[in-house]
């Protein structure tokens, strides 16, 4: 890498454009970003989407990777999925291949392809093959002086957010000394839907961080599709059999659909293919059950042809190029602001016009639809809460004793410290010492026989709770096909690879897709993980606004106090009620919540009070406390006291005393 160097900062004497394919001119945020970069500070970088967040970050650092004749990998690149991972590889190594061969190189749980760090510039990952890989080959990160988190509001609030800030301590701490002492450690985060940033910043990247934020929402134009009155026997048939005449007629080329679960997304996919097949449009579905084969498929498919209509779940709703999209449609509505300006943003990347297209098939579909617009034009986002959480940290130091142990070598705490870069993991030592999980031998920190199995297995390197599914192979060409797909006597066709497939389940429970259906049958289920997305408290603000209601003024009505709150906090708001009515019963929704509301003397001021109480005291019941708590691999392996203390520290009290200064009266009705 060393051979084009001058030549290459001739061409760059201060700050210079990579050009990626789609773009044939500088971003004009690099402009604001590249400067602070190359100068080796941590940057925020906040900006819409595909708004070219990537290039304002690599350009700058690979020119840092130059200045300082860096020998060997000095970059991370960090990016919540591995369908982005594989995007990203496909933009960067096209970019930087011709002059600088092997600069790039991708790490995930389905591609292994770093060899040696001598020569590469930057590593493309996720966080939990980061985890892995910092743990079984440390010595590849040791010179890494720059590490990029894309799509970081993804991660902000969630356990694998906490888990890769961990791990980024464990790089930071085992990193070699640079040759200059200008050549400092930094961090670079991406973002285009998350609120209160400097927060964010000062989490993420350190007191130092510099917020930097660019360009301006892109205007939003929407559009219904009107289906028949009194058809609800089936919404996705019904859905996609109006979809398929809209398109006839609007002569689009290509279209992101999306819906909220796996197998609407799977119905949609299907009913498009029957209503459009011998048409101009292909239809492809992406989704997480898939492999990794057929979803890289989708994706070239979807960027190389003309015509193609993709319907996706969350998995498409990153910034993965799949093509210039004009039009995105939601076949069902998302529940929260932040997925809505997601998915929108994926169409029209080259415009500064989003266009999306939703369903009215009720009034209250279409005060949806209407909400979540009011909303993205508003720029009102969800309310975001970070936590630490004690099973996180269970898998950090289950990890690093693992690797002490498997190298033979006593780990002792102030060891684990050292490496882990923090003393504060120290309580979960003391509470996993007292389950049986470590044992402290002669002060060495060794883990159970149980959790030695699971780490050499690999399972240790995600906190994401639940297990993979069944895996269905293809019958023609005995590759895995699909995961997760459920008992095929309650229905076995599959639609795959832009075709109906049948399932097949043998005497042994292994199943196969076999060749396919000649007529129509049934679909198949796909076995759906986590639970239901509840409708957020801005969406809400948006409907009370659409129903013209002011958000801000709660309505005392006989039984029912609306307060515009969402289900998460109107929770609290029932938590404190049945306090002061001695147990009286209440219920929450999103609008409000319902009961003898009039056994209780309520103001405004009176829950601001109480709900000050209740989390100074820690006075929660555990029951209203634990509904808050991120579903954690490892919080099962926690001591009672300690899991119920990561569930108290779930509850969302600075958001919800947020939410509750806005409020500015109650307004008895009626």
């Amino acid at each position: 890498m060393t051979e084009d160097r001058a030549t290459l900062r001739r061409m760059m004497p201060d700050a210079f454009p990579i050009f990626f394919p789609e773009r044939r001119r500088p971003y004009e945020g690099q402009a604001l970003a590249m400067p602070e970069i190359v100068r080796g500070h941590d940057v925020l970088f906040v900006s819409p989407t595909a708004s070219g967040k990537t290039e304002a970050a690599v350009t700058p650092l690979f020119q840092r990777h130059l200045s300082f004749r860096r020998q060997s990998l000095s970059t991370l690149y960090v990016a919540p999925t591995k369908a982005l991972v594989n995007d990203l590889y496909e933009r960067l190594a096209g970019v930087l291949a011709t002059r600088f061969p092997g600069a790039v190189a991708r790490y995930t749980g389905d591609r292994h392809e770093l060899g040696p760090a001598s020569g590469v510039f930057c590593l493309l990952t996720t966080p939990e093959a980061l985890d892995s890989l910092q743990l079984r080959r440390p010595d590849a990160l040791t010179d890494v002086r720059a590490i990029i988190i894309d799509e970081i509001h993804l991660l902000h609030g969630q356990p694998r957010g906490q888990q890769l800030r961990h791990v980024i301590d464990r790089i930071r701490q085992a990193s070699n000394a640079p040759r200059s002492p200008r050549d400092n450690f930094q961090i670079v985060g991406m973002t285009a839907t998350l609120d209160d940033m400097e927060t964010v910043g000062w989490l993420w990247l350190g007191e130092a961080a510099k917020v930097l934020v660019h360009g301006s929402r892109r205007e939003i134009e929407g559009q219904l599709i009107r289906l028949p009155r009194g058809s609800v026997q089936n919404p996705c048939r019904d859905r996609a059999r109006e979809f398929a005449r809209w398109i006839d007629a609007a002569g689009l080329e290509k279209v992101l659909v999306f819906a909220n679960s796996r197998n609407a997304a799977h119905s949609m996919a299907a009913y498009l293919h029957q209503e459009l097949e011998g048409k101009r449009w292909p239809v492809h579905l992406h989704f997480g059950p898939l492999a990794p084969s057929h979803r890289e498929r989708v994706e070239e498919e979807m960027r190389r042809n003309r015509y193609g209509i993709c319907v996706a779940t969350s998995t498409l709703e990153i910034g993965i190029d799949i093509g210039d999209v004009d039009a995105i449609v939601l076949a069902d509505l998302p529940a929260t602001v932040n997925a809505f300006l997601q998915r929108i943003g994926r169409g029209n990347r080259r415009s500064g016009v989003c266009r999306v297209v939703g369903f009215h098939g009720s009034d209250d579909e279409e005060r949806m639809f209407r909400a979540l617009l009011d909303c993205g034009r508003r720029g009102e986002l969800d309310d975001a809460f970070e936590y630490d959480r004690p099973s996180v940290r269970f898998q950090q130091v289950v990890s690093l004793c693992w690797r002490a142990t498997r190298q033979e070598r006593a780990l002792t705490f102030s060891d684990l410290a050292k490496e882990a870069g923090t003393t504060e993991h120290e309580t979960v030592v003391n509470d996993m010492i007292d389950t049986g999980c470590l044992s402290n031998v002669r002060g060495a920190l060794i883990p159970s026989d149980r959790l030695m199995d699971e780490a050499d297995a690999g399972r240790i390197h995600s906190v994401i709770a639940g297990k993979s599914g069944n895996l269905v192979l293809d019958s023609k060409t005995g590759e895995p096909a699909i995961r997760n797909a459920g008992d095929p006597s309650g229905g076995d066709a599959v639609f795959i690879g832009g075709s109906m497939r049948r399932l097949v389940q043998n005497v042994d429970r292994t199943s196969f897709l076999a060749d396919s259906l000649s007529r129509s049958r049934p679909l198949a289920r796909i076995v759906a993980t986590g639970p239901r997305i509840t409708v957020s408290r801005s969406v809400v603000w948006g409907l009370a606004r659409q129903l013209g209601h002011d958000p801000t003024v709660w309505q005392l009505t006989g039984a029912e106090l609306r307060t515009w709150g969402g289900v998460q906090f109107n929770r609290l708001v029932v938590a404190f009620l049945a306090q002061a009515a001695s147990g009286a019963s209440f219920t929450s929704s999103e609008i409000g919540v319902s009961g003898p509301v009039g056994r209780v003397e309520i103001s405004v001021e009176t829950i601001r009070d109480w709900a000050a109480q209740a989390e100074r005291d820690k006075e929660l019941p555990l029951g209203i406390a634990e509904k808050f708590t991120n579903s954690v691999r490892f919080l099962k392996e926690l001591s009672n006291p300690l899991a119920a203390e990561e569930k108290r520290r779930s509850v969302p009290w600075s958001p919800f005393h947020r939410w509750l200064s806005s409020v500015r009266r109650i307004e008895r009705v009626g």
